[in-house]
């Protein structure tokens, strides 16, 4: 029997930063993946355009690096990654014509800042759309922001916090997130270096091993993954949000309160479709495209990169409708139907033109993978104090990381998560020193 110092499950950016972290550290580590790939919810496919020579990364999962987080940056720079930063025009459709997005754009943020003024004289939360009924905000300055925090957090906006909101709100700040980056090989190129380098400082990666059972108690945890059992002193779970709520690993016993903390939280649904033509249709300079009366509501090329692509983006209740389309007519060509018909209405063209530059045609849907069950958490009202919560150990054997135990306010991005797995690597070494 091999006994392990701790075992990881997921090997997601959390659990990769934890395990590298304690494997560095000398101790004998195993990360368990339920994959066949590790990343979690990134994940780059690399596509071949026009001529053999040309490919791009298509992203299925995390695609924007957002600001300058020190975690992921210090990250990107020690592995030698290119990166280049988001640039363009922003667009905006009112249903009949494109103008300039900047306007609009601009209503919502200052109603979020706004937002964060009235908590600071406020004690008590309340829901986005609770806020903005008891707001004198103007109808369409209303719907400006209610897009952008349904399409940012993925949310419903009757049940996100504005505590959570104004938190997030100066957690981007002091980060510059509104700037916005790409990693010139793909996001998948991160937690590739970072799998890299902690199978180089002797941790053992196990893909195609969905742990289906952790029984533990005090200073002792047995994982079983098929037919197979891995032992262990302690083990920390990076399992995503609707993962937990799913009760998808069987815990023996219950960590009642940690599961709670987790069902206080939301896992928020996302449609996102990656379409590649033979070339552009639309402005050569064409960043983000708004179209809130469409589906999907939200467009973005690959700028400054000219590759001919447009992803189609929903997030919450938008892409829980979309989803529903495509469950009634029992098909996902439902939903690429719906996006070049979109497509064809923004843009003034053909629907049969359209249709006849396509390419290729790219979505993963994260709601129903059952090592997902969403896109990523967020905090509903009345549950801000959850994250700190789900991130305190469990009889010092069990640890919990994952974008959705932050507690910075970065919720649902990569750098929350590089963060957190960091930060739980770090309480077992604090408790296990050698």
């Amino acid at each position: 029997m091999i006994k392990y110092d701790v075992l990881i499950i997921g090997a997601g950016v959390a659990g990769l930063s934890a395990g590298r972290l304690l494997a560095e550290a000398g101790r004998r580590v195993a990360v368990l993946e339920a994959r066949h790939r590790v990343g979690g919810r990134i994940w780059t496919r690399s596509i071949t355009i026009d001529n053999p020579q040309r490919s791009v990364p298509v992203e299925l999962g995390a695609e924007f690096v957002h600001g300058l987080p020190p975690e992921t940056w210090s990250l990107i720079e020690e592995a030698a990654l290119r990166t280049y930063e988001v640039d363009g025009s922003p667009l905006w459709f009112d249903g009949g014509q494109l103008m300039t997005a900047n306007i609009q754009q601009g209503s919502a943020e200052r109603v979020l800042e706004e937002m964060r003024q009235w908590i600071g004289k406020h004690a008590s939360d309340v829901s986005f759309i609770d806020y903005i009924k008891g707001s004198a905000i103007d109808p369409s300055t209303a719907r400006a922001a209610k897009n952008y925090v349904e399409g940012f957090n993925a949310a419903d906006q009757n049940r996100i916090s504005v505590a959570a909101l104004a938190k997030q709100q100066a957690a981007e700040d002091l980060i510059a997130a509104d700037r916005l980056f790409r990693l010139e090989a793909g996001y998948a190129a991160l937690p590739d270096f970072l799998a890299e380098r902690f199978i180089a400082a002797g941790g053992e990666l196990v893909l195609d091993a969905p742990a289906k059972k952790i029984s533990w108690q005090r200073g002792a945890v047995t994982v079983e993954v098929g037919g197979k059992q891995y032992h262990a002193v302690r083990a920390v779970i990076t399992v995503p949000l609707g993962v937990l709520q799913a009760e998808m690993i069987e815990f023996v016993p219950r960590p009642a309160d940690i599961l709670l903390h987790a069902n206080r939280l939301a896992m928020g649904a996302v449609v996102r479709v990656v379409l590649v033509f033979k070339r552009k249709f639309w402005s050569e300079d064409l960043s983000f495209l708004l179209a809130p009366t469409e589906r999907p509501p939200t467009w973005w090329t690959p700028m400054p990169n000219d590759a001919p692509t447009l992803t189609g983006w929903a997030g919450g209740p938008k892409a829980e409708g979309l989803l529903r389309l495509v469950t009634a007519q029992g098909d996902a060509s439902a939903l690429l139907d719906q996006c070049l018909n979109t497509l064809a209405k923004i843009f003034a063209c053909s629907l049969v033109d359209v249709r006849q530059m396509l390419l290729s045609w790219h979505l993963h849907d994260w709601q129903s993978d059952d090592y997902a069950r969403g896109a990523y958490s967020y905090v509903p009202v009345g549950a801000l104090d959850a994250p700190e919560k789900m991130s305190q150990p469990v009889e010092n054997t069990l640890y919990f990381a994952g974008e959705h135990t932050d507690t910075s306010g970065h919720w649902g991005t990569v750098h929350a998560a590089l963060a957190t797995g960091l930060a739980a690597g770090r309480q077992v070494l604090g408790l296990d020193k050698r």
